[in-house]
């Protein structure tokens, strides 16, 4: 673990432990409404939810595999693949912006027997499919519950909206930009190289920048082949909105797990699609705080005791958030796939 990673788990820590105590603080004095709170909690709807978070990571790793050749399908299974989203929960959840997502998902792919050029590019392809996926379901869910949004939403939170939805749009926009128009960003590299020259040494910058640019080459050579192939693409494409359907509908689990029967779904899903965006504005990892404080903003109008409230926020993130940092730490531990001779 790099000295940024250590830095980036303490910092998790101390906030998930000052999350937490201004949480429980909030229980001081509510007994009466706590107690109400965990007579209707029902277990098998918490179950449930949990299955949603583990039928994700199934998911992500199923589009994982429908990324790849037909060579390196033969090499792999869904199953060895599985540490590539676990990984993926872990390096996101300590890391700011969430920015150590894709070294980790290259590192679990690699231990999964890929090549790590053809990884980096399938890793790159995956997240630009996310992004688009993303994108597209928050422009659904958006203009769906628009009037909720802002006849019951803090008008705080809905500010944050169109800077996150910016973001991603930025995001894609480079993405896209690297697998039509190589030549374009290998010229904004050239561009930017002297701006980066006097962070560190002569020599460290040239290799940084030749490799950059290997990479660049190789990610637009492997775009290639990914959009050619309409298997790949449609494959990974269904496995993602699949996988983004079931981890929204978690908090609706969670809710309906304290005796709120009458909540509307698709409600519940639409505002949990606005959480997920306005998180990536948050340059904290995991968005500890943020997304507790987004959470309690955007979905106290389905949720009345103020207990109960709570409650759900510690149990969505524990399923959300802390489930896959402790799967990620597991998968991390566990030996490396051995790769047999002659493949």
């Amino acid at each position: 673990m790099s000295k940024i990673d250590k830095i980036s788990t303490i910092i998790v820590v101390v906030l998930t432990a000052v999350v937490v105590y201004f949480l429980t603080n909030e229980l001081h004095g509510k007994s009466k409404q706590l107690a109400a709170a965990l007579k209707h909690l029902d277990w098998r709807w918490l179950f449930f939810g949990l299955l949603m978070m583990i039928l994700s990571i199934f998911l992500e790793a199923a589009a994982t595999y429908a990324m790849l050749n037909k060579a390196d399908r033969r090499q792999t299974s869904v199953l060895s693949l599985l540490r590539v989203p676990l990984l993926n929960l872990l390096g996101t959840g300590v890391t700011p912006f969430a920015t150590g997502g894709q070294p980790a998902q290259l590192f679990g792919m690699t231990r999964a027997g890929i090549e790590s050029g053809r990884a980096l590019s399938v890793i790159l392809m995956k997240f630009l499919v996310y992004q688009v996926v993303v994108v597209m379901f928050f422009i659904i869910a958006y203009f769906s519950a628009e009037h909720f949004i802002y006849a019951q939403v803090d008008p705080t939170f809905a500010q944050f909206i169109p800077f996150a939805i910016a973001i991603h749009a930025f995001v894609i926009l480079g993405i896209a930009l690297v697998m039509f128009w190589p030549a374009m960003t290998l010229r904004l590299v050239d561009i930017i190289s002297p701006l980066t020259k006097k962070m560190m040494s002569s020599e460290r910058h040239d290799r940084l920048i030749t490799r950059i640019k290997q990479k660049i080459h190789t990610f637009h050579e492997e775009s290639r082949r990914v959009i050619s192939s309409w298997e790949s693409l449609v494959g990974a494409s269904i496995f993602t909105i699949l996988q983004l359907v079931v981890f929204y509908m978690i908090p609706y689990f969670v809710i309906r797990a304290f005796g709120y029967e009458n909540v509307n779904p698709w409600l519940i899903v639409t505002m949990n699609i606005m959480i997920v965006m306005v998180i990536s504005l948050f340059p904290i990892p995991g968005g500890v705080g943020g997304a507790e404080l987004s959470f309690q903003l955007l979905f106290s109008p389905f949720v009345n005791n103020p207990a109960t409230m709570i409650l759900v926020i510690l149990l969505w993130r524990l399923i959300t958030y802390y489930f896959g940092l402790f799967a990620g730490i597991i998968t991390y531990m566990l030996p490396a796939k051995k790769i047999k001779e002659g493949r």
